[in-house]
């Protein structure tokens, strides 16, 4: 803000100066006793100067000022209303003092309306800037939520995908229950309210298994894999070990040596934890 603005206003100033944007006339100035170009553009060169400093001034202010509270889009363009103010001022100024026999009041006006005809481009663009950086800035944290939420919708949720990588079966964890293979299919069970319902997909449990790799649900037996959060029990008989998950209708899951080590250690953790 502080070097465009006045840079442009200096390209201004220099490009339109036949069309009186000059901003300096015969009586300007009039110790200085050099051509009146060089004069013209040393002037422009001072108006750009002092332009800047305004600005800095103006922009250190606000950022005090913003660092404490919001300021609103209508209490942005006051601001800029007073920069262009006080602008105005020290032209005005610098010209009565340089000069014999001026109107004081006829130099600031059309002093105001140079400076808001210079400033006018350059102001609204870094406005327009300022308000597009507004939105990029909320659409990235409105991304990062979207992500935040879609991380904490997926481990919430535990998605079945049959043998082409199609999803098939999306079920809260807490609502998995256990996965039975059946020769070229799986059987899942979970529940939906107070009903245990199963649902038959195209896969194998090996596949499956990968899929569902570092989360609760682990392979237990050749032919099943089981939920861990919801087992309730786990007994040793002389046929090996068996967990329950204690829902009516669904059958006792047979552990075997293969997989026993990995679940036993798993519900260890879970109980310390």
């Amino acid at each position: 803000m502080v070097l465009i603005v006045p840079l442009y206003a200096l390209a201004f100033i220099l490009i339109y100066r036949p069309l009186d944007f000059n901003l300096l006339d015969e009586k300007v100035l009039p110790w200085l006793n050099i051509e009146p170009s060089l004069k013209n553009t040393l002037l422009s060169f001072f108006i750009v100067l002092i332009g800047m400093a305004v600005a800095a001034i103006s922009r250190v202010i606000m950022t005090a000022y913003t660092k404490k509270r919001a300021i609103s889009y209508v209490g942005y363009i006051v601001w800029v209303a007073f920069e262009i103010v006080i602008m105005t001022l020290i032209y005005t100024i610098a010209s009565v003092f340089t000069a014999d026999e001026q109107d004081i009041s006829a130099v600031f006006r059309n002093t105001l309306i140079k400076t808001i005809l210079i400033l006018l481009i350059p102001y609204v663009t870094m406005y327009i800037y300022f308000i597009w950086q507004e939105r990029v800035r909320e659409l990235k944290s409105i991304r990062k939520r979207l992500e935040e939420d879609e991380n904490a919708l997926q481990k919430a949720y535990i998605q079945i995908f049959d043998e082409k990588g199609k999803m098939q079966l999306s079920v809260r964890r807490e609502h998995l229950l256990i996965i039975e293979s059946a020769d070229n299919y799986i059987c899942v069970w979970y529940q939906s309210g107070e009903t245990t319902r199963k649902m038959m997909i195209r896969s194998s449990l090996k596949l499956v298994s990968e899929q569902l790799a570092g989360t609760n649900i682990l392979r237990c037996h050749r032919s099943y894999m089981v939920n861990l959060d919801r087992v309730r029990v786990l007994r040793r008989e002389k046929e090996g070990i068996f967990v329950e998950l204690g829902i009516e209708g669904l059958p006792d899951i047979p552990i075997s040596k293969t997989y026993s080590e990995s679940v036993t250690r798993w519900l260890m953790t879970e109980q310390r934890e």
